[in-house]
């Protein structure tokens, strides 16, 4: 995937905590403040304290990431221009099996913990993967849930409906809660270079019915039979970005793409061209990775809605290796 030498600038908000909120509690670590990749132990349990109060960040995503010219100065010491660096990819388990991804940056001197998916106070949070190779901070990596113009998307009914022409009120097949109410319905157009750039599937690759292009970080739900199976559980979620083999996955560029993200009470895994895929997980981590317009929109209608991601395990894309994207493949092949 090459990225576009002459795109603009990016700019993108988030919400970090600072690492001293994070102490372990179990392990080789108790009692200690989250540090740096060298000292972090997998296996070790962190509490987040229930005072941790967000930092808020806003970075310019050039060929390098840098704080913003116009970041408040003093968050932190932090000032304008600093430069961003990310460490690490981490991944916890919490006490209630959720997954929690997040990537521990250092700006300037500063440590902080950016959670890719949202950490709750009085959770407790094992490491369970620690990755180094993160080199950089793409923007399509912060929005998930994302499906182009023409996907269509089974009814209530079994109908299929593309996603451009649903409605807030329409019911919805889900996997696991039979017909649910469609409650939102996300649209953004970018231009499709780089990290936005789709992913295109041909009709049958995955099963699907017809042509299907996601968004780069739309997971897909994958059930896996036997022994052999990759990660603890049988059901995986799988980034679209990951199975990109440039013969029967193509991750496209050119012009633009318009995507859109489905919102319901509760995050869902619904059908799209007839493959299951998950819904956006709506919480106070992905609204602030939205655009403006649709984080204000969505804030507004659902001021207290903080979802559970699914329970399916998350398959990092650094560990869809060559052989398991073509087994991946193979499998879902008809």
């Amino acid at each position: 995937m090459t990225q576009n030498p002459t795109a603009l600038p990016q700019y993108y908000e988030c919400e970090t905590l600072d690492p001293a909120a994070l102490r372990a509690v179990w392990g080789i670590n108790e009692g200690d403040p989250l540090g740096p990749p060298e000292s972090l132990c997998l296996g070790d349990m962190y509490s987040l304290a229930s005072d941790a109060a967000p930092v808020h960040l806003r970075l310019e995503i050039d060929r390098e990431t840098r704080l913003a010219a116009d970041q408040p100065a003093g968050t932190l010491g932090l000032g304008p221009g600093a430069p961003v660096a990310i460490l690490a990819e981490l991944q916890f388990m919490s006490n209630e099996s959720d997954t929690v991804s997040a990537l521990l940056l250092r700006c300037a001197a500063q440590l902080l913990l950016l959670p890719l998916t949202p950490m709750r106070s009085g959770v407790r949070y094992s490491l369970i993967t620690l990755d180094t190779r993160v080199e950089s901070l793409r923007m399509a990596e912060l929005v998930r849930g994302c499906f182009a113009a023409g996907a269509r998307v089974a009814m209530e009914d079994g109908s299929l409906c593309p996603v451009e022409a649903l409605v807030p009120g329409m019911q919805l097949r889900t996997r696991d809660q039979g017909p649910q109410t469609l409650r939102w319905v996300g649209q953004v157009t970018q231009r499709a270079h780089g990290s936005f750039a789709p992913v295109t599937f041909a009709p049958g690759t995955l099963g699907n019915l017809g042509p299907l292009s996601l968004g780069p970080l739309q997971r897909i739900f994958l059930y896996q039979r036997g022994e052999s199976r990759l990660g603890g559980r049988p059901e995986i979620l799988v980034q679209a970005q990951s199975l990109v083999d440039n013969e029967r996955v193509l991750q496209r560029e050119g012009g633009f793409v318009t995507y859109y993200s489905l919102v319901f009470d509760q995050h869902q895994i619904i059908y799209v061209e007839g493959i299951p895929v998950e819904s956006m997980l709506v919480s106070r981590a992905t609204v602030a990775r939205l655009p403006k317009g649709l984080a204000e929109d969505l804030e507004q209608r659902f001021p207290h809605l903080n979802q559970h991601a699914h329970f399916a395990q998350d398959l990092p894309s650094a560990h869809v290796t060559d052989d398991i994207r073509a087994r991946l493949l193979r499998q879902k092949e008809r």
